[in-house]
Protein backbone atom coordinates (compact mmCIF):
# COMPACT_ATOMS: atom_id res chain seq x y z
CA UNK A 1 0.00 0.00 0.00
CA UNK A 2 1.25 3.04 -0.93
CA UNK A 3 0.08 6.70 0.17
CA UNK A 4 0.71 10.06 -1.47
CA UNK A 5 -0.82 13.32 -0.17
CA UNK A 6 -1.62 15.87 -2.95
CA UNK A 7 -2.13 19.38 -2.97
CA UNK A 8 -0.51 19.73 0.37
CA UNK A 9 -1.84 23.00 2.50
CA UNK A 10 -5.72 24.05 1.37
CA UNK A 11 -6.77 21.98 -0.04
CA UNK A 12 -4.74 18.65 0.07
CA UNK A 13 -6.54 15.24 -0.08
CA UNK A 14 -5.01 11.61 -0.21
CA UNK A 15 -4.25 9.34 -3.07
CA UNK A 16 -4.66 5.51 -1.81
CA UNK A 17 -2.81 2.89 -3.96
CA UNK A 18 -3.66 -0.81 -3.25
CA UNK A 19 -1.48 -4.12 -4.27
CA UNK A 20 -4.22 -7.21 -4.78
CA UNK A 21 -5.61 -8.48 -1.54
CA UNK A 22 -5.31 -5.34 0.11
CA UNK A 23 -7.50 -2.96 1.97
CA UNK A 24 -7.79 0.53 3.19
CA UNK A 25 -10.79 2.11 5.26
CA UNK A 26 -12.10 5.38 5.35
CA UNK A 27 -14.85 8.38 7.07
CA UNK A 28 -17.81 7.51 5.26
CA UNK A 29 -18.65 10.02 2.67
CA UNK A 30 -14.39 11.01 2.07
CA UNK A 31 -14.35 9.17 -1.11
CA UNK A 32 -14.35 11.25 -4.78
CA UNK A 33 -13.10 8.58 -6.75
CA UNK A 34 -11.61 5.11 -7.30
CA UNK A 35 -10.76 2.66 -9.89
CA UNK A 36 -13.09 0.63 -11.30
CA UNK A 37 -11.13 -2.43 -10.27
CA UNK A 38 -11.43 -1.74 -6.15
CA UNK A 39 -14.26 -3.22 -4.88
CA UNK A 40 -16.31 -0.71 -2.44
CA UNK A 41 -18.46 -1.69 0.59
CA UNK A 42 -19.77 0.33 3.69
CA UNK A 43 -19.70 -1.35 7.07
CA UNK A 44 -19.69 -0.18 11.07
CA UNK A 45 -16.52 -2.54 11.57
CA UNK A 46 -13.07 -1.96 12.01
CA UNK A 47 -10.71 -4.24 13.54
CA UNK A 48 -10.81 -5.06 17.08
CA UNK A 49 -14.20 -3.25 17.22
CA UNK A 50 -17.66 -2.86 15.36
CA UNK A 51 -21.25 -3.69 14.69
CA UNK A 52 -23.51 -1.48 15.51
CA UNK A 53 -22.20 -0.08 18.99
CA UNK A 54 -18.62 0.49 17.45
CA UNK A 55 -20.99 2.83 14.69
CA UNK A 56 -22.50 4.56 17.31
CA UNK A 57 -19.16 4.97 19.41
CA UNK A 58 -17.81 6.75 15.98
CA UNK A 59 -20.60 9.36 15.86
CA UNK A 60 -20.23 10.49 19.70
CA UNK A 61 -16.80 11.12 18.60
CA UNK A 62 -17.94 13.35 15.66
CA UNK A 63 -16.78 11.10 12.90
CA UNK A 64 -19.25 8.94 10.67
CA UNK A 65 -21.81 6.21 11.46
CA UNK A 66 -20.42 3.85 8.63
CA UNK A 67 -16.93 3.36 7.17
CA UNK A 68 -16.31 3.01 3.43
CA UNK A 69 -13.96 -0.01 2.75
CA UNK A 70 -12.29 -0.26 -0.38
CA UNK A 71 -10.55 -3.34 -1.55
CA UNK A 72 -8.39 -4.56 -4.28
CA UNK A 73 -9.48 -8.39 -4.71
CA UNK A 74 -9.05 -11.15 -7.62
CA UNK A 75 -5.33 -10.04 -8.82
CA UNK A 76 -6.04 -6.33 -8.92
CA UNK A 77 -4.70 -3.28 -8.17
CA UNK A 78 -6.23 0.25 -8.15
CA UNK A 79 -6.27 3.71 -6.11
CA UNK A 80 -8.58 5.45 -4.26
CA UNK A 81 -8.32 9.10 -3.33
CA UNK A 82 -10.17 10.45 -0.38
CA UNK A 83 -10.30 13.89 0.96
CA UNK A 84 -12.33 15.91 4.04
CA UNK A 85 -15.20 17.97 3.97
CA UNK A 86 -13.47 21.05 5.55
CA UNK A 87 -10.43 22.16 3.39
CA UNK A 88 -7.76 22.26 4.77
CA UNK A 89 -4.23 20.21 5.23
CA UNK A 90 -3.57 16.01 5.19
CA UNK A 91 -1.52 14.23 6.70
CA UNK A 92 0.11 10.44 7.03
CA UNK A 93 1.29 9.02 9.97
CA UNK A 94 2.80 5.75 10.05
CA UNK A 95 1.61 3.60 13.69
CA UNK A 96 4.42 1.39 14.56
CA UNK A 97 2.69 -0.14 17.14
CA UNK A 98 4.13 1.39 20.00
CA UNK A 99 1.65 3.42 21.04
CA UNK A 100 -2.05 4.79 20.55
CA UNK A 101 -2.90 8.03 18.61
CA UNK A 102 -5.77 10.04 19.76
CA UNK A 103 -7.83 11.90 17.05
CA UNK A 104 -9.95 14.84 18.03
CA UNK A 105 -13.75 14.79 16.59
CA UNK A 106 -13.81 15.38 13.06
CA UNK A 107 -10.07 14.71 12.02
CA UNK A 108 -10.01 11.29 11.31
CA UNK A 109 -9.55 10.71 7.30
CA UNK A 110 -8.45 7.00 7.10
CA UNK A 111 -6.54 4.27 7.84
CA UNK A 112 -5.00 0.40 7.00
CA UNK A 113 -7.65 -2.28 8.02
CA UNK A 114 -5.29 -3.54 9.88
CA UNK A 115 -5.96 -0.62 12.51
CA UNK A 116 -7.99 -1.21 15.19
CA UNK A 117 -9.98 1.46 15.93
CA UNK A 118 -12.29 2.49 19.05
CA UNK A 119 -13.32 5.64 21.03
CA UNK A 120 -12.36 7.16 24.10
CA UNK A 121 -14.53 9.27 26.32
CA UNK A 122 -12.73 12.70 27.81
CA UNK A 123 -15.02 12.96 30.93
CA UNK A 124 -15.57 16.31 32.13
CA UNK A 125 -12.88 17.31 30.37
CA UNK A 126 -14.83 17.54 27.34
CA UNK A 127 -17.78 18.91 28.23
CA UNK A 128 -15.71 21.65 30.03
CA UNK A 129 -13.58 22.36 26.77
CA UNK A 130 -16.53 22.71 24.48
CA UNK A 131 -14.96 20.46 21.95
CA UNK A 132 -16.10 16.72 21.27
CA UNK A 133 -16.53 14.38 24.53
CA UNK A 134 -14.76 11.93 22.89
CA UNK A 135 -11.39 11.25 21.36
CA UNK A 136 -10.88 8.41 18.51
CA UNK A 137 -8.78 5.83 19.30
CA UNK A 138 -6.11 4.37 16.80
CA UNK A 139 -3.86 1.76 17.30
CA UNK A 140 -2.07 -1.07 15.51
CA UNK A 141 0.83 -1.07 12.79
CA UNK A 142 0.01 0.68 9.97
CA UNK A 143 -0.92 4.44 8.12
CA UNK A 144 -3.41 6.89 9.67
CA UNK A 145 -4.64 9.80 7.19
CA UNK A 146 -5.69 12.59 9.49
CA UNK A 147 -6.87 15.85 8.04
CA UNK A 148 -7.08 19.39 9.45
CA UNK A 149 -8.89 23.12 9.22
CA UNK A 150 -6.32 25.36 7.61
CA UNK A 151 -2.39 23.74 7.90
CA UNK A 152 -0.92 20.82 10.24
CA UNK A 153 1.96 21.62 12.56
CA UNK A 154 3.21 18.49 14.48
CA UNK A 155 5.29 18.66 17.07
CA UNK A 156 7.60 16.65 19.11
CA UNK A 157 6.81 17.15 22.79
CA UNK A 158 9.14 16.10 25.93
CA UNK A 159 7.96 18.21 28.84
CA UNK A 160 5.17 20.30 28.75
CA UNK A 161 2.65 22.36 25.57
CA UNK A 162 -0.71 24.08 26.04
CA UNK A 163 -2.79 24.49 23.23
CA UNK A 164 -6.15 26.24 22.72
CA UNK A 165 -8.77 23.27 22.72
CA UNK A 166 -10.13 24.13 18.90
CA UNK A 167 -6.44 23.40 17.46
CA UNK A 168 -5.85 20.01 18.53
CA UNK A 169 -5.95 17.50 15.62
CA UNK A 170 -4.31 14.53 17.25
CA UNK A 171 -1.60 13.15 19.96
CA UNK A 172 -0.11 10.20 20.96
CA UNK A 173 -1.55 8.51 24.05
CA UNK A 174 1.99 8.62 25.62
CA UNK A 175 1.22 12.46 26.03
CA UNK A 176 -1.24 13.40 29.59
CA UNK A 177 -3.23 16.06 29.08
CA UNK A 178 -6.02 18.23 31.48
CA UNK A 179 -8.34 21.10 30.48
CA UNK A 180 -7.87 24.06 32.15
CA UNK A 181 -8.05 28.15 31.81
CA UNK A 182 -5.82 30.16 29.22
CA UNK A 183 -5.28 33.35 31.42
CA UNK A 184 -4.43 33.78 35.32
CA UNK A 185 -8.11 33.63 36.14
CA UNK A 186 -11.35 32.45 34.24
CA UNK A 187 -12.94 35.76 33.82
CA UNK A 188 -9.66 36.99 32.30
CA UNK A 189 -9.31 33.47 30.13
CA UNK A 190 -12.87 34.17 28.98
CA UNK A 191 -12.66 38.42 28.37
CA UNK A 192 -9.51 37.51 26.70
CA UNK A 193 -11.30 35.29 23.84
CA UNK A 194 -9.02 32.63 24.47
CA UNK A 195 -11.39 30.13 26.77
CA UNK A 196 -9.91 26.51 27.72
CA UNK A 197 -6.67 25.17 26.95
CA UNK A 198 -5.48 21.78 26.81
CA UNK A 199 -2.32 21.13 29.06
CA UNK A 200 -0.10 18.11 27.36
CA UNK A 201 2.50 16.73 29.60
CA UNK A 202 5.02 14.03 28.89
CA UNK A 203 6.72 12.70 25.73
CA UNK A 204 5.47 12.36 21.75
CA UNK A 205 4.16 13.34 18.90
CA UNK A 206 1.36 16.62 18.29
CA UNK A 207 -0.29 17.33 15.69
CA UNK A 208 -2.03 20.48 16.08
CA UNK A 209 -4.55 22.78 13.11
CA UNK A 210 -3.76 26.45 12.57
CA UNK A 211 -7.65 27.11 12.48
CA UNK A 212 -10.65 26.41 14.62
CA UNK A 213 -13.32 25.48 12.72
CA UNK A 214 -15.58 25.66 15.57
CA UNK A 215 -14.73 29.55 15.80
CA UNK A 216 -15.20 29.93 12.23
CA UNK A 217 -18.31 27.73 12.54
CA UNK A 218 -19.94 30.58 15.35
CA UNK A 219 -18.46 33.64 13.47
CA UNK A 220 -19.94 32.77 9.95
CA UNK A 221 -23.53 31.63 11.67
CA UNK A 222 -23.83 35.32 13.08
CA UNK A 223 -23.90 36.72 9.71
CA UNK A 224 -26.15 34.78 8.34
CA UNK A 225 -29.65 35.81 8.05
CA UNK A 226 -32.03 34.52 10.52
CA UNK A 227 -34.31 31.40 9.03
CA UNK A 228 -37.69 32.58 8.01
CA UNK A 229 -40.59 30.26 9.44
Amino acid sequence: MKIAIEDRGAFASAIVQLESGESFVSESGAMYRTSAEIDVDVTTHSKGKGGLFGGLKRMLGGESFFLSKYHAGGGVSGEVGIAPTLPGDVKKIDLDGSSRWLCAGGSYLGSGEELALDTQFQGLRGMLSGENMFFVSVEGQGPLIVSAYGCIREAAIDGEVVVDTGHVVAFEDTLSYEVTKAGGSWLRSFLGGEGLVMKLKGTGRLLVQSHNPSAFGAKLGGMLPPREG
